[in-house]
């Protein structure tokens, strides 16, 4: 441990171990394994608190890489992300960010994009999101339901999974850093593991649960698609208040369309393309049968908001 970086092996926390204070408080950050009391768990996440951002970060960070790795079950995952999710967000809010002031950053290309990469609270995202959907997926394949709680165990991963995304790609407009790679792919790939299930019931020859779910997984995800566009047409201007504001309502009345069933041939529609790591794109020639995805038809209303955001910012 006499780099930069010290390794604590219980779950491979990080500590500035050149920092007396980050080495003492470092002996407390740790816990034996994933599969420890939840007291303990609090325990190092309340000596964590105490150590500061700088501290918190890079060890949420290889603690949360660390339960992607682990063998545990659904639930057991979950608690682990109910009592990460809330130090997770305090740190994320604390660190600091690529750039400040208004316009663009003092550094940023001629598109106005940052050139820096990844930053710690993306990453931080980033890994919620996949261990959301990693919790969502293994409760998806096991036993059916017997009571309450595994539904609204699920609604509760259902719903962070898209606000973890939701924070993920607002972060990249605000800032003007890239988005991480297969961030689009992964939400595409959760929407169609999600409409498959509709389909198909939670398993083969297995019934479905007693409760519906209580989140709308089309209306989230048509939420995210249109931030997704609005930032490629809109630019700076999908930060404005009227944007940002208006994604639900305009997501409401967006149709997110089966493209072989009544729009082959058309042009200029907006695809969405499974596999594809990219938000919702202009399709500029005919839509052909070899599309996988779907087409996003927005209101009229969404693109004159736009257009609107987009003047005021070159103005």
């Amino acid at each position: 441990m006499d780099g930069s970086i010290g390794y604590l092996p219980a779950l491979g926390i990080a500590a500035r171990a050149d920092s007396p204070s980050a080495a003492s408080a470092a002996g407390n950050l740790t816990w034996a394994s994933f599969d420890a009391d939840l007291a303990v768990v609090r325990d190092w996440l309340g000596s964590l608190r105490a150590a500061g951002v700088r501290q918190a970060g890079p060890a949420l960070l290889l603690a949360l890489a660390g339960l992607r790795r682990a063998t545990l079950s659904p639930s057991r995952r979950l608690s682990m992300l109910r009592l990460l999710k809330g130090p997770v967000r305090k740190t994320c809010a604390g660190l600091p960010k690529p750039w400040s002031g208004p316009g663009q950053p003092p550094d940023a290309g001629a598109d106005g994009a940052c050139p820096r990469g990844v930053t710690l609270e993306q990453r931080l995202y980033r890994l919620m999101f996949q261990n959301l959907h990693q919790a969502l997926v293994q409760l998806d394949r096991g036993a059916p339901a017997q009571d309450e709680r595994p539904v609204r165990r699920r609604d509760w991963a259902l719903h962070n999974l898209f606000r973890f995304c939701a924070r993920q790609l607002r972060y990249a407009a605000l800032w003007g850093c890239p988005v991480p790679v297969d961030t689009w792919r992964d939400l595409h790939d959760l929407y169609v593991h999600l409409m498959v299930r509709r389909v198909t019931g939670a398993a083969p020859g297995r019934p479905l649960q007693r409760a519906p779910s209580a989140v709308d997984a089309t209306f989230e995800y048509k939420q995210l698609l249109l931030f997704g566009l609005a930032e490629q047409r809109a630019g700076r201007g999908v930060r404005s208040s009227a944007v940002l504001a208006g994604l639900a309502r305009w997501a409401g009345a967006t149709l997110l369309e089966d493209p072989h069933v009544g729009l082959h041939g058309e042009t200029g529609l907006y695809v969405v393309e499974v596999g594809q790591d990219q938000p919702p794109r202009r399709h500029p020639g005919p839509l052909d049968a070899g599309l996988r995805g779907w087409v996003l038809l927005p209101p009229a209303e969404f693109f004159e908001q736009l257009e609107q955001a987009r003047s005021a910012t070159v103005h």
